[in-house]
């Protein structure tokens, strides 16, 4: 599963969108791979709206503009 995922993100990011919506992105991935992504998601021009339960991915990400919609 993690192998088919890791092919379809680099499919999805190499074709450079205009958006990508991300639901919990990093669900069966390696820690490594999910870090991976986390930096393609930062070098990427694509407007990126991310939901993560991920603890790592929302620190990596705090910088980022953020709306909580936990309400």
């Amino acid at each position: 599963m993690g192998q088919q995922r890791r092919l379809d993100l680099a499919m999805v990011l190499a074709a450079r969108p205009h958006v990508l919506l991300l639901d919990e992105p990093t669900n069966h991935l390696s820690i490594a791979l999910g870090d991976e992504l986390t930096d393609a998601l930062a070098a990427t021009d694509a407007a990126v709206v991310v939901a993560t339960h991920d603890r790592q991915m929302q620190q990596d990400l705090a910088p980022w503009p953020r709306s909580d919609l936990d309400r």
